[in-house]
């Protein structure tokens, strides 16, 4: 259900079908659509890793550096080519799965959001895994910690592509770690596909974040 709808929060309608066919190794002769599925199903795999880890209490701090980037890594461990290679009309890059970017051409606009440089994505991450790990907070901090901390991963925007789909997976395992489960129909990116009032509440509130600051009584900033 989590990889149902993580990918229809990135555009991609992959049906349950389809997931289950990708499970079984029966994947699409369309290169497009066969893509879609190896995604699914390699969200499917990351994320029973998290959770078997968080059965087997070996789940590391869900906002380390480290585990993001294992996250990145496993999510594209057995990615075509196709699926690494990124371009627009300004740059074309391979992808290093676990890699920051480090590169002024890994430097790209998300929507309204310029994300901070390249050559300053490791010292914003360094604080990010200081500032929210959750063993500086109480019950109710932790839980309160998981909306700002995939906002701010999402601000941070560490690596090329995927960052979205590792957000996701990374709020899934702070809800492990914060004991209000993370498993079942009522899955965390069902809740963020499907909104309060739309489904395109998540993405609406995301890009409102990144607004400017209107007014001097307005909480937005980079700060925020």
């Amino acid at each position: 259900m989590n990889t149902y709808y993580s990918n229809l929060i990135e555009g991609h309608n992959t049906r349950a079908r389809d997931i289950q066919r990708a499970l079984s190794r029966d994947l699409d002769q369309n290169e497009e659509r066969r893509n879609l599925q190896i995604e699914a199903a390699t969200h499917v795999r990351v994320q029973t890793a998290i959770d078997q880890m968080s059965q087997d209490g070996t789940l590391p701090p869900a906002t380390s550096a480290d585990f993001i980037q294992w996250i990145h890594s496993e999510f594209y461990r057995d990615a075509a080519p196709a699926m690494l290679a990124l371009k627009n009309e300004s740059r074309k890059i391979v992808m290093v799965p676990r890699q920051w970017r480090s590169k002024p051409e890994h430097d790209n606009a998300v929507g309204r959001h310029l994300p901070p440089s390249s050559e300053r994505v490791t010292d914003f991450m360094r604080y990010f895994e200081q500032r929210y790990n959750l063993s500086h907070f109480g019950t109710a901090g932790r839980i309160m910690a998981i909306p700002p901390a995939h906002h701010r991963l999402n601000y941070i925007h560490p690596f090329p592509d995927g960052n979205g789909r590792v957000s996701r997976l990374m709020s899934h395992a702070m809800a492990h770690q914060t004991g209000i489960g993370a498993h079942g129909l009522w899955s965390i990116s069902r809740g963020l596909a499907r909104g309060l009032e739309s489904r395109g509440e998540y993405k609406r509130m995301m890009d409102l974040t990144d607004m400017p600051r209107q007014g001097d009584l307005d909480g937005r900033g980079n700060l925020s």
